[in-house]
């Protein structure tokens, strides 16, 4: 405790650490971004004179932003100072009485989905080859965005009509090819849409696109929202993903555990999340039947021959 240890020489001590347990690099960016604010906030400030005050004053900037953005805030303060009370950096953790907005409940959750006839026209409007195998591999198996950018042709197996997905945290997860979508990239392994294993599964919309280290998800994102537009509905990627988890449990009823695999999920009430809808919906059709003995479109015609009567007209102004 006898060296003084700068806010800013922690920060990058801090996200070394972040690397060597193997968050990926988003993750790292984000973490870095959220500490380097605090850091231009209290500049040259050692760790050891930062207390809650500090902390929760910094945290105030997003007072009316959301409960996710706060939690994040959180959860990037507290497990930067837990790491220098670990390692007795710090005397105590200043976020120890510091808590993260409460998490709303799996079924308080928005979820944007699509219909199966939203589906359809998106395939519907797919124009290229490039289209066809965005939309294609989201709607067959719901990888997230930054999965689907980064598969690349060698992650396919024809063989053994299986595909490998690289997940959050780095790890790759392998999953069965649906027959259809398996069709499909037999068609595009026929037509040579792809020049060797390295090229990408969803290639760039521009061939002399400039190939970077690590692809950039917006390809994806660029692709399902102009096929969207074209089609006239309103989607995104996760639209798409939340699609397949509901279409899975159509055709597969209960087989909960399977699609939480499928996801990539870690914990059960995150699959919940993309069952809401289906399970409100099946809930509510029972509404259909509910019956007050009233003649539907004859009741509407009395009516409307009432409303056109001068003679009831007057009556009911004078009532």
């Amino acid at each position: 405790m006898a060296d003084v240890l700068l806010l800013t020489k922690a920060i990058d001590d801090y996200t070394g650490e972040l690397a060597r347990r193997g968050r990926s690099k988003e993750t790292r960016r984000a973490y870095e971004r959220i500490l380097f604010l605090f850091a231009d906030r209290y500049p040259e400030r050692a760790v050891e004179e930062l207390g809650e005050e500090e902390c929760t004053r910094f945290l105030d900037r997003w007072v009316d932003a959301s409960p996710a953005t706060i939690a994040l805030g959180v959860s990037v303060l507290n497990g930067f100072f837990s790491y220098l009370w670990e390692r007795k950096r710090i005397r105590e953790n200043p976020m120890a009485r510091v808590r993260r907005p409460p998490r709303k409940r799996p079924e308080d959750l928005e979820v944007v989905t699509l219909t199966g006839r939203d589906v359809e026209q998106l395939f519907e409007a797919t124009e290229t080859v490039q289209e066809l195998l965005c939309v294609a591999l989201l709607a067959y198996l719901g990888p997230r965005r930054k999965a689907a950018a980064l598969a690349r042709r060698r992650d396919v197996d024809f063989e053994r009509q299986t595909i490998r997905f690289r997940e959050k945290g780095g790890k790759f997860v392998e999953k069965p090819l649906p027959a259809q979508l398996l069709e499909i990239l037999l068609g595009a392994e026929r037509f040579g849409v792809w020049a060797s294993g390295e090229d990408y599964l969803i290639p760039n919309r521009r061939p002399e696109a400039v190939r970077r280290p690590e692809r950039s998800d917006k390809v994806v994102w660029e692709t399902v929202k102009r096929v969207a537009e074209r089609a006239g509905i309103r989607a995104h990627v996760h639209a798409l993903r939340a699609a397949f988890a509901v279409r899975y449990l159509e055709t597969h009823p209960g087989d909960r555990e399977a699609l939480q695999m499928l996801m990539g999920h870690t914990r059960a009430d995150t699959t919940e999340v993309y069952l809401r809808k289906l399970n409100r919906a099946k809930a509510m059709e029972r509404v259909r039947d509910l019956d007050w003995g009233v003649p539907g479109l004859r009741s509407v015609e009395e009516r409307r021959i009432r409303d056109s009567n001068p003679c009831y007209r007057r009556e009911r102004a004078a009532s």
